[in-house]
């Protein structure tokens, strides 16, 4: 394996010229019991947060309706980004689980990294190797199948539903940080267009 992979819409300048607003979570000082906890309570904040940035305009019902659009939207992805990232992280590396979100021309990015060890990391990029050369469609009903299995968390539906139901764009960076064993960060990106409702 190389450092560094791209797969699908990963534009590489959204992390180096925009400010993101940024939390990073050293999950392995929090239990496993209140991640999910700690998940909502970033996800409630992130919505809040997107209030600001998209306030309604109080004469005009269309206002409404895209604000909690975005928000729904948005708190689905967000959701799907930080449990994935906390799921798979590799705690035995000292390393965060990373997720930032910002609002760049017309598009909200939603940003999620951690660490993950070589068994899902092999798994994984298999997964986004056949997620961007497959037929969406095809590839939704297989993983649908697969998550109906034993091992459904391997299902990774989420990001097939971000593509469906937002029409969102999913790129992936994968970046070595040790070789043996080798230990890598996966991050995620997903951009999505602030005019749903048209």
């Amino acid at each position: 394996m190389t450092s560094d992979q791209l797969f699908g819409d990963f534009p590489e300048e959204i992390l180096t010229n925009y400010k993101l607003l940024i939390m990073e979570f050293f999950i392995q000082s929090i239990p496993p019991e209140r991640w999910k906890q700690t998940r909502y309570l970033s996800i409630a904040f992130i919505t809040d947060y997107l209030s600001n940035i998209f306030p309604v305009d109080e004469e005009n019902i269309k206002s409404y309706q895209q604000q909690l659009q975005m928000k729904s939207a948005a708190s689905y992805i967000a959701n799907e980004l930080l449990e994935n990232s906390m799921k798979f992280h590799y705690g035995a590396v000292n390393y965060p689980v990373r997720f930032g979100i910002g609002f760049i021309e017309q598009s909200l990015v939603f940003v999620g990294s951690n660490c993950t060890s070589p068994q899902n990391l092999e798994s994984f990029t298999n997964f986004v190797q056949e997620l961007t050369t497959s037929d969406i469609d095809e590839l939704y009903f297989r993983q649908i199948e697969k998550g109906a299995e034993e091992n459904s968390e391997e299902s990774r539906l989420g990001f097939l539903s971000m593509i469906n139901d937002y029409n969102a764009k999913l790129g992936w960076k994968i970046e070595t940080l040790k070789e043996d064993p080798e230990i890598a960060t996966i991050t995620t990106m997903v951009q999505l267009t602030t005019e749903l409702s048209k």
